[in-house]
């Protein structure tokens, strides 16, 4: 199949599997996850390092809270976790990823921060696009929900942003993966939690390393798309990780099952855990492996 066909299959997929929203553990699915560190230490005049569980701030005016929110993932996607990586992505050609951490001012004077940079290990594939940073959202009151940190993937720099003693500023990441058929000559690209922010005070500029543990992910290959030839009633039908043949007889299979097209069905020598995206397009994958799977568009 010709490039510029595998890339129209790819952004199709994308946007079925955003909608979708499969939830993995330990990452977020069109959510938040976001997990406390541990209560910072507050140091008002002389500014030391502070080591708090996951959480490490040099010398400087800011700690980060240990929360992260990180963007859409899916094991369609090759997306996952693991108690030793932590959060794991497959790279997929053309995907945007976003995460952001909060960080809190804990000097006693307002302090301009001015940007953020964070290691990039892999550039030509996993490229950290830019870093914003804006003032976080006021704390929710009550039993209230809060708000949002990632705002849209955006290449735009840095603003600087005046935060006030004691209050917070996010700081979001924002890559671009590309050239994901060269990872295969690496095994992962492992990005550590890890950042510097520049900041201003009146009379003085600095620079301020700070480490957050739950903040690095590894990215590894993605999974392996294909179109593949259509089953009788279908319009389309893509696969993932899995040959053609098996996704064809399984979309026949599953198609109408007796308890209707959403559940458990038993096809080609596996068991697939099937929903309906849409009220015409299927989507099924190996049960507990959903990296493994295919979606079939039926006729309306």
């Amino acid at each position: 199949m010709a490039p510029r066909c595998i890339l129209c299959v790819m952004r199709r997929f994308a946007a079925f599997a955003l909608s979708a929203g499969l939830t993995l553990t330990g990452v977020a699915c069109g959510a938040s996850v976001r997990k406390a560190a541990g209560r910072p230490l507050l140091v008002r005049q002389r500014l030391v390092s502070v080591t708090v569980p996951g959480v490490q701030a040099g010398r400087g005016p800011f700690v980060p809270n240990g929360t992260l929110e990180s963007g859409s993932t899916s094991g369609h996607w090759g997306d996952g976790s693991s108690a030793r990586a932590g959060a794991v992505l497959g790279c997929l050609s053309r995907r945007h990823y976003s995460f952001a951490i909060t960080v809190r001012n804990r000097s006693g004077r307002a302090v301009t921060l001015t940007g953020a940079s964070g290691p990039d290990p892999l550039p030509r594939v996993l490229d950290r696009v830019a870093m914003q940073v804006r003032p976080a959202p006021p704390p929710p009151i009550g039993e209230g929900i809060q708000g949002p940190l990632i705002k849209h993937w955006s290449a735009a720099p840095a603003r600087p942003v005046r935060i006030r003693p004691g209050r917070s500023a996010v700081v979001q990441s924002n890559f671009l993966m590309r050239h994901c058929d060269s990872l295969t000559r690496h095994p992962s690209v492992v990005v550590p939690g890890s950042f510097v922010l520049s900041y201003r005070l009146p009379g003085h500029t600095g620079k301020q390393h700070v480490m957050q543990r739950n903040a690095g992910f590894s990215l590894v290959p993605g999974p392996i798309i294909r179109s593949c030839a259509r089953v009788s009633g279908s319009v389309s039908l893509i696969s993932g990780n899995i040959g053609c043949a098996l996704a064809r007889r399984a979309a026949t299979a599953c198609h109408h099952m007796s308890h209707g097209t959403s559940g458990n069905c038993l096809a080609a020598g596996r068991r697939w855990g099937c929903h309906l995206h849409s009220s015409w397009v299927q989507e099924c994958s190996f049960i507990y492996r959903t990296s493994r799977w295919y979606q079939v568009g039926w006729a309306k």
